[in-house]
């Protein structure tokens, strides 16, 4: 009965001892703590619009809006990444493959559900623009009116790339008046960026460029990574 006793308050001196110990591990290691809760702290899903089955439309030259959004969608995620290890870039593609069936309505869908399964903090979808006026030229944005996060990063879009001289702004337009159903269908922030007209011959060739693909990509990328680091710290 003695080695009992002994036993037991040792054991319960182990345990507070443990307790203690791991106290001090919540309060003095408060940094690492913090660290490992912002990993991959937000998370934006960045469709390339159209793909597989579906080229988009069809430029001046010939390209394929499909190819333009999956090239720009990709080198704004890469620099996204390069601003900020800790935001978590997903995309609705990484390639020249859907994986949804072969219609628009389905392939509307399984976009908003993809970004529904990643739980999605940010949906930001590339697409480029097209007219029979071949003088038509310009970027735009399309967000939900009520959406006062896509139109903040929006103007600091607009702002980034007129900064860099790139001219080409056409406003911004809310799907009250333009329904869009990846834009309409999410409770996130949610964007279509229309990079350009790929129906423009200028401005179709400007957007061939690796060097203003990269200037596109990083404009749209330092609006995102301001806007996600100043809420975390607000």
């Amino acid at each position: 009965m003695k080695k009992i006793q002994i036993f037991s308050i040792s054991l319960g001196f182990l345990i507070v001892f443990l307790l203690g110990l791991g106290a001090n591990v919540l309060f003095f290691n408060d940094d690492s703590i913090e660290v490992y809760a912002n990993n991959n702290m937000e998370t934006i899903v960045i469709d390339a619009g159209h793909g597989g089955y579906d080229v988009g439309s069809i430029g001046y030259d010939g390209s394929y809006e499909k190819d333009l959004t999956l090239s720009i969608a990709l080198r704004t995620g890469r620099k996204l990444k390069e601003l900020n290890p800790d935001i978590n870039v997903v995309y609705t593609r990484s390639n020249d493959t859907v994986d949804w069936a072969d219609n628009e309505e389905d392939d509307l869908i399984g976009r908003v559900i993809f970004a529904n399964e990643q739980n999605a903090d940010y949906f930001l979808s590339i697409h480029l623009n097209a007219s029979e006026n071949t003088a038509a030229y310009g970027y735009n944005a399309f967000i939900r009116s009520n959406d006062p996060a896509s139109e903040t990063i929006a103007n600091s879009i607009d702002n980034n790339l007129t900064e860099e001289n790139w001219l080409y702004n056409r406003g911004l337009e809310y799907t009250n008046s333009y329904p869009l159903y990846v834009v309409d269908n999410l409770d996130i922030p949610s964007m279509l960026f229309e990079v350009g007209f790929i129906t423009n011959p200028q401005e179709c060739a400007d957007l061939q460029k690796t060097s203003n693909q990269e200037l596109i990509a990083e404009c749209i990328a330092n609006a995102y990574n301001d806007y996600i680091v100043s809420t975390i710290k607000g």
